[in-house]
């Protein structure tokens, strides 16, 4: 969120001086670009580099660019390889457009175009139009040294694999799917993977998760709260990680906790919040708590029924415990009940 505001911010500034100088709907002299910035370069690996409008020459699906030239007052659309690209008209003045370009932008063996639209003509501009950064999916979170696991996503184009700094290379690799073996010193580190485009670095660290496709050593055991609600813990028609998900049939106010098994994991104190994810049969809420204290250390969240809603509790909004023996939800809508779905329950790193 905070990048999110920090890129309008950034956007705003830099077609402020642009749209003082040309505040008029109709377009002014010739239809024609003079430049490329991508609005946002950050290197998630590196603290400290990010940098804003920096001009390029070429075009990564699934970012923000800005076009400089003029005539795009009149703006009606703007396409890359052949797809339109959603534009926001409030970032559009006559010198510069500020788009998103499309992340399912066509980029292998196509004609690199950029067209632009407007009511005084078309363009055509010779640009590289390249993949988005990888995608990652889903792959185990938990998994033993040594292990040969695989990684699910997207545009894995000439993938380098990280686990933390250490460098793994691929068994097998395709656009969609690579095989790695497990290094020794993973624990506790995060997943990213570099293609021609840029680098994606994993949300989970390795050794976090609670549930991921199944329960892991993590899980003690569960507690409910009454016997007539219905799980399924391998929900395999939906997931936000990976290929499955808890399917919870709960009634009006019920819940349940998942114990932490101290005989398998006792790094707690590695760990400053709890994460999952969430959806619903209907949009609503539930109530969250830890150690089984459902009336004081919990958090109340909502969630929607068309899209996962990734939630990060902190400990400090948890009472700050100085052991977590346990994770519960309690449906908390106020209508009858839900069907719920959870999925990625794990630890955040400090």
């Amino acid at each position: 969120m905070l990048l999110k505001l920090y890129l309008v911010a950034s956007i705003s500034i830099l077609l402020f001086s642009t749209s003082c100088s040309n505040d008029s709907s109709d377009s002014s002299g010739k239809l024609e670009v003079t430049g490329i910035s991508k609005s946002v370069v950050d290197d998630p690996l590196v603290d400290g580099d990010r940098e804003v409008d920096v001009p390029t020459d070429i075009i990564n699906a699934g970012n923000y660019y800005i076009i400089r030239g003029s005539g795009f007052a009149t703006l009606k659309s703007i396409s890359f390889n052949g797809l339109e690209s959603y534009f926001n008209p409030t970032f559009v003045t006559d010198n510069a457009i500020v788009v998103l370009v499309d992340e399912k932008t066509p980029y292998y063996n196509e004609m690199d175009e950029m067209k632009i639209v407007t009511n005084i003509g078309t363009l055509s501009y010779k640009v590289a139009i390249r993949p988005p950064s990888p995608n990652i999916k889903g792959f185990p979170i938990n998994p033993n040294a040594g292990d040969i696991i695989t990684i699910t996503g997207e545009y894995f184009l000439r993938p380098v694999v990280n686990f933390g700094t250490t460098v793994v290379e691929p068994i097998e690799a395709s656009l969609t799917e690579i095989k790695v073996k497990v290094p020794d010193d993973y624990k506790y580190k995060y997943l990213s993977i570099t293609n021609v485009s840029g680098t994606t670095v994993a949300s989970q660290a390795f050794g976090s998760a609670i549930y991921d496709d199944a329960f892991t050593n993590i899980w003690g055991w569960n507690e409910f709260w009454d016997g007539t609600n219905s799980f399924d813990f391998a929900y395999a028609k939906d997931a936000s990680q990976g290929s499955k998900c808890i399917e919870w049939k709960s009634g009006e106010w019920d819940g349940w906790n998942i114990a932490i098994a101290f005989w398998n994991f006792t790094d707690t104190d590695k760990f400053k919040a709890v994460r999952f994810s969430v959806k619903g049969e209907k949009a609503g809420k539930v109530k969250f708590f830890v150690n089984g204290d459902a009336d004081n250390n919990f958090k109340v969240v909502e969630f929607k029924t068309d899209t996962w809603t990734y939630i990060e509790i902190p400990f400090s909004d948890l009472g700050n415990p100085t052991t977590l023996s346990k994770v519960g939800w309690q449906e908390f809508g106020g209508f009858g009940g839900n069907n719920i779905l959870l999925d990625d329950i794990g630890l955040v790193l400090k």
